[in-house]
């Protein structure tokens, strides 16, 4: 009687450990949903400057079907960076536009109902150009840029590595923070990017 009763509770017990880990995981997967609803109330809002971050497992990234994901999971792709070393990915568009104006102190244009405008460039890169009589020249120049950056980590030897492969295989390694920035736009070129992690 005794041991059945014992065997009773050990089973019960093991029942309510694995109800209990049941519990927590679906409380995570609330907590990440709840966030990722978050994230994507915070992308469709009007504020520009602020964004919370989605937290998505790499299943998930390669199986989403929102256009930005998708494009992030190409580029992590295109980069070669395997699932088990991807840390964070993220996507930064923008663009910049300007106005100048030129007025000449002689007439330039002899016709006065001329009106030009016209529009040159192709996807990154477009110039707004207007004439008007007598001497006005109107030029907007507009950049769009659409920046991916991939943060991976990869074991490195922490001291030089040794020429010989055998060797190396016995060197201390650590695992060091490796930052990817690729720039879409070929007009643009990327001459300094720095990056601190924050050490607790």
């Amino acid at each position: 009687m005794k041991k059945s009763l014992l065997c009773a509770v050990v089973v019960l017990l093991v029942c309510l450990v694995a109800a209990m880990d049941q519990v927590r995981k679906t409380q995570n997967k609330l907590e990440l949903a709840t966030l990722n609803l978050k994230s994507y109330d915070e992308r469709l809002s009007s504020v520009m400057n602020s964004n919370i971050a989605f937290r998505l497992t790499i299943d998930q990234l390669k199986h989403a079907n929102d256009s930005v994901m998708v494009k992030l999971n190409e580029v992590r792709k295109e980069l070669g960076i395997k699932d088990k070393r991807l840390q964070a990915l993220q996507q930064i568009s923008s663009s910049f536009s300007r106005v100048d104006t030129i007025l000449l102190k002689d007439t330039v244009f002899k016709d006065p109902s001329l009106s030009i405008d016209t529009i040159l460039g192709d996807k990154w890169y477009k110039a707004y150009v207007g004439l008007r009589y007598p001497s006005k020249v109107v030029i907007s120049p507009e950049f769009k840029s659409e920046k991916y950056v991939a943060v991976s980590t990869k074991k490195e030897t922490v001291n030089p590595p040794k020429k010989f492969f055998l060797f190396r295989l016995f060197q201390k390694k650590h695992l060091v923070l490796k930052i990817d920035v690729l720039e879409k736009n070929p007009y643009v070129k990327s001459e300094q990017s720095n990056y601190v992690e924050i050490v607790r």
